[in-house]
């Protein structure tokens, strides 16, 4: 059978500790770009066995002098511009698609396409912590698009949290099957950390709004955020319990972020009008 006709993107650094999984998910697809930040394990040996395509993170996009991405909204753009399809599927380097999601994609890419039929899929996400499927989770369930045809014009924005952005009146649709995201419990503490960097340039761009803009999207977009997903955290550990919920940590870590965020970027604000 012939590949699927779709580009996959995926950025990676040293990512040899879970892209042999994110890879088998997609050996099918025609077109596997890495957009690498110099990788010196084996996840260039791993991406020449799976004949993926490298396409080096440009140094622009990259902290002076080092290899740490700093805007993961560039590298991401430089992917979709390097493929060779209109259909593009978006994978991180510790994520993989379910047998579900892959069997979608083949189904909407091998078919022609009609006008009016959706150029972009929101797909819904799912976590392993250390190979246990979680049921339940406050951000359940997360759909995002990481599914789209290039002729909706999607580009991605914002160094972090980084989020695509399309043509205006484009038809949209849903698919129902996930993809993964693998945690292990190393990892979980990330979501309690400040996250060092990551958290400087959040503020940042905060901190450069205008003050209505600010008080809207800053203060009470997060304060929203943070209600929101403590609720719906402890709604679903009074129902469920522990065992099939995401730890507790995460959902904890998870609550405060907004909150944090809000404090940090309020004192920069105020540093600035001193």
């Amino acid at each position: 059978m012939n590949n699927i006709p779709c580009s996959v993107g995926m950025l990676t650094f040293n990512s040899g500790k879970t892209l042999r999984r994110a890879l088998e998910s997609v050996k099918d697809f025609d077109d596997i770009i890495l957009c690498d930040g110099g990788s010196t394990d084996e996840t260039l040996a791993m991406a020449e066995e799976y004949g993926a395509r490298i396409v080096p993170q440009d140094q622009k996009y990259k902290v002076v002098g080092g290899n740490r991405l700093v805007d993961g909204a560039g590298a991401r753009n430089q992917m979709i511009a390097a493929a060779k399809h209109d259909w593009f599927l978006m994978l991180d380097s510790d994520e993989n698609i379910s047998g579900g999601l892959h069997d979608d994609i083949a189904r909407i890419t091998r078919a022609p396409y009609q006008e009016g039929e959706p150029l972009a899929y929101r797909i819904p996400i799912r976590f392993f912590v250390e190979d246990r499927l979680i049921k339940y989770s406050s951000n359940y369930p997360g759909y995002q698009f990481r599914f789209f045809n290039k002729k909706s014009g999607g580009q991605y924005t914002r160094k972090v949290h980084n989020r695509i952005e399309f043509n205006l009146g484009i038809p949209f649709g849903i698919l129902a099957n996930p993809w993964y995201v693998y945690l292990e419990k190393e990892d979980i503490g990330i979501f309690r950390a400040e996250r060092g960097w990551y958290r400087k340039v959040e503020v940042a761009e905060a901190c450069e709004r205008t003050f209505p803009d600010f008080m809207r999207h800053i203060v009470w977009f997060h304060l929203r955020a943070a209600a929101g997903l403590g609720g719906r955290s402890l709604y679903l550990y009074l129902c469920h319990g522990f065992r099939d919920t995401m730890p507790l940590s995460v959902e904890v870590g998870r609550t405060l972020g907004p909150l944090t965020l809000i404090l940090k970027a309020t004192l920069c604000r105020i540093r600035k009008l001193i």
